[in-house]
């Protein structure tokens, strides 16, 4: 297999996305997350909300990521589409300039003998 500039980039810049998506699920059992979210499924929904677009990274790191099934691929798109939702939500959160920030910045002193 011939090595190209473009496979380094899909390497370099692809891998990392699918690894965040992949950690989101297991991040989720981890701090009970997923216990949560099907206590609360438990109780009745008026309407679910439609299913949110697709980005078109993630149609495109599952177009692009050879050898996966047709299950994975799905998996790829959902689970980038579901981060993707989860970064939305953070960024519009707004906070204004009355809170102050969580903490301030003090340089250390050296413990080298030589250091002014």
């Amino acid at each position: 297999m011939k090595l190209s500039r473009r496979m380094m980039a899909r390497a370099v810049f692809g891998a990392p996305l699918v690894l965040a998506a992949a950690s989101a699920a297991r991040l989720e059992s981890l701090f009970g997350i997923a216990a949560a979210r099907a206590a609360a499924q438990a109780e009745p929904q008026p309407s679910p909300a439609p299913e949110p677009e697709e980005p078109p990274l993630a149609r495109f790191l599952a177009r692009q990521e050879e050898g996966l099934s047709a299950a994975e691929r799905r998996r790829v798109r959902r689970e980038v589409t579901q981060l993707e939702q989860a970064l939305k939500e953070v960024r519009d959160f707004k906070i204004g300039n009355d809170v102050p920030p969580s903490g301030t910045f003090r340089a250390l002193r050296t413990r080298r003998p030589d250091a002014r």
